[in-house]
């Protein structure tokens, strides 16, 4: 016996088929911001990504870098939501943001699997950030 699919379900997986293609796509120009796997590339990479942000922007940028590099957790959480919060990010930058936000998280839960209480309030910040 065949089963039946709904006509929507097809209709899902064609949209999200188009949306992951087209994902794939740059215009000239656009740098395609790679996935950082340590905290001094994902500083790195905020700092590249905004080297010609307005001087407000770049302040948070180059305290969440700074933060990040020190592992000072608590502060990377909020410079980068301060980051995350300004006006007129680029698509580059938001994934810069995204990127580094995503590195931050994985090394707090290595933070607080260590039992790093520091980390488990960064964590907990971090949550909180989201949620707003």
């Amino acid at each position: 016996m065949k089963a039946h699919i709904p006509l929507r379900c097809h209709a899902l997986v064609a949209t999200l088929l188009v949306l992951l293609s087209a994902g794939g796509c740059s215009k000239s120009g656009e740098e395609v911001v790679p996935a950082a796997k340590t905290p001094d590339q994902a500083a790195s990479g905020l700092d590249q990504t905004f080297a010609t942000a307005p001087p407000v922007v770049r302040e948070n940028v180059t305290a969440a870098s700074e933060a990040l590099r020190r592992r000072d957790y608590e502060k990377a959480v909020v410079s980068l939501h301060s980051v995350q919060q300004a006006p007129q990010i680029t698509l580059q930058q938001g994934m810069a943001i995204h990127n580094s936000s995503v590195l931050l998280e994985a090394e707090l839960i290595k933070a607080i699997e260590r039992g790093d209480p520091r980390a488990k309030a960064a964590y907990e910040l971090l949550k909180r950030s989201r949620r707003n």
